[in-house]
């Protein structure tokens, strides 16, 4: 692919000029490989915060966890087969948006995109809350003294996610996968450890048996399970700025899935380990957060657990770049159709990036950032109320999308096979649909607050989908062109 050939020129001409003629100034540029962009939505998933502070939850649950892993991993194929089908029939970036609203129409496409706006935006904030907090507590745990605020370096971090997303991807890629590398080896270390010393029961095979994911809880189970393979859908947005997306993007999408689902599969075992088969879900509910540091101290050793607070650090920097990029171009998205003000879909000269919509997203999280701090909730509150709301939004795009390739498919079935366009997102929205259901009713899991509290966040997406759908169906009745072009049509 010529580098040159989707180089783009910032214009002043609005994008809802033309209905229907696509807009050679708007596109993005770039040339990820598979690894690149491979990297780049790993990052967003954070595999060492999960290992670090999810792991055991998840074990508190149930024994069963390494095998559950091996399950999401197989669910998660099913519904890429149906997503990566998609993005080879409809060549235009926007995932989610484009996805939605091919599959369920217009209205119910912005309804999408206004919800993956939130869903990214309300995970964007949790992770800036938890980086302030792990960079207090290393200063803090390395000082000794009583370390600044948390929101100061929640604000550094900001601004230095906000440097790098004005420049082409290229550049975040690049860094995102030095982190990545760098954490993973270090989880790795661990699991080496581990299943070569056995722990002080030794090895197990009833963590594999899946008899034991036959539990009360395994609908709660499943919903964490399924909750940390959040990310390997990014790859769609990325569209432009990769090499031959045909490729690109299902291989990334696929080895996104495998990486997080053998890799957490591992881990989990490797905890279970620490404490023993017998033992393992009894610690894990008695203190989730001491889990993971004990068995550090334990059979590593103090030095371990410094590494490890280093590296959350650096990790929650890399899903923070991640999670900036993925909400700039869906702004840019939403520009490139008219929706968002026009200006915003210019695209730089040099470095093919959404820099208008990157510095205003930065902005706005600026803003957003700035009443927070403001109105003094504790942070820790405020960390499990914002990733309570991602984490059940992103079960809502989901969903949405399984229905959506099912329904796209059912009208324009262009030779793929039954499988990839039926049966599999069928099994996935089954799947993904009980996963839904058990979040709402188990919700207090997921954010502790006033159950008055509670059910307001857990109305934030769907009131987010139904105002998409509104504005939707407000500027379909006015006739205007804007309508027309809703699922990047314009791109």
């Amino acid at each position: 692919m010529d580098t040159h050939s989707s180089t783009v020129r910032c214009s002043s001409a609005s994008p809802t000029t033309d209905a229907k003629a696509p807009s050679p100034t708007v596109t993005l540029k770039g040339e990820m490989g598979t690894f690149g962009l491979l990297f780049t939505v790993l990052a967003f998933t954070a595999p060492l915060g999960v290992v670090f502070g999810f792991l055991s939850v998840n074990i508190s649950f149930g024994i069963a966890v390494p095998i559950a892993f091996v399950g999401v991993m197989l669910l998660m194929t099913l519904f890429a087969l149906g997503f990566t089908s998609m993005s080879r029939q409809i060549p235009r970036p926007g995932a989610f948006y484009t996805y939605i609203g091919e599959g369920l129409g217009r209205p119910a496409g912005l309804g999408g995109s206004f919800l993956a706006l939130s869903t990214y935006g309300f995970n964007i904030i949790a992770a800036l809350v938890f980086s302030g907090i792990g960079v207090n507590n290393l200063f803090t745990s390395f000082t000794g003294g009583a370390g600044a605020p948390w929101w100061i370096w929640s604000l550094v971090m900001l601004g230095a996610v906000w440097t790098l997303s004005y420049f082409n991807v290229e550049l975040s890629a690049k860094v995102l996968s030095v982190l990545l590398a760098v954490e993973v080896c270090a989880i790795l270390i661990f699991d080496i450890v581990m299943i070569t010393n056995g722990g002080p029961e030794g090895h197990s095979l009833t963590p594999w048996n899946p008899v034991h994911l036959v539990t009360p809880s395994i609908g709660v189970l499943l919903l964490f399970s399924i909750g940390v393979f959040n990310g390997f859908e990014a790859t769609a947005i990325y569209r432009d700025e990769v090499r031959d997306p045909s490729v690109t993007i299902p291989r990334a999408t696929y080895l996104t899935i495998i990486f997080l689902g053998v890799f957490y599969a591992i881990s989990s075992y490797s905890l279970i380990l620490s404490s023993g088969a017998s033992r393992a879900v009894a610690d894990a509910a008695a203190g989730p957060a001491e889990m993971m540091p004990h068995a550090l101290l334990t059979y590593i050793g103090a030095f371990a657990n410094q590494v490890i607070a280093v590296l959350l650090v650096t990790s929650m920097f890399a899903s923070t770049l991640s999670l900036q990029n993925i909400l700039s171009r869906y702004t840019h998205s939403l520009s490139v159709d008219g929706v968002f003000p026009g200006r915003l879909a210019a695209v730089h000269r040099r470095h093919g990036s959404p820099h208008v919509a990157a510095v205003t997203v930065g902005a706005a999280l600026l803003v957003i950032m700035v009443g927070l701090i403001a109105s003094g909730i504790p942070e820790s509150e405020l960390y499990g109320a914002t990733s309570g709301v991602a984490f059940y939004g992103m079960l809502l795009l989901l969903f949405l999308t399984c229905v959506a390739v099912i329904v796209y498919f059912r009208r324009h079935r262009k030779g793929v096979s039954r499988w990839k366009t039926f049966v599999a997102p069928a099994i996935s929205a089954l799947a993904i649909g009980f996963a839904l259901l058990t979040a709402s009713l188990n919700m207090d899991l997921l954010i502790v607050a006033p159950s008055a509290v509670v059910a307001a966040l857990l109305a934030i997406g769907y009131l987010m989908v139904a105002v998409g759908v509104i504005t939707a169906l407000v500027l379909k009745r006015r006739g205007s062109p804007t309508y027309e072009r809703i699922g990047r049509r314009a791109g």
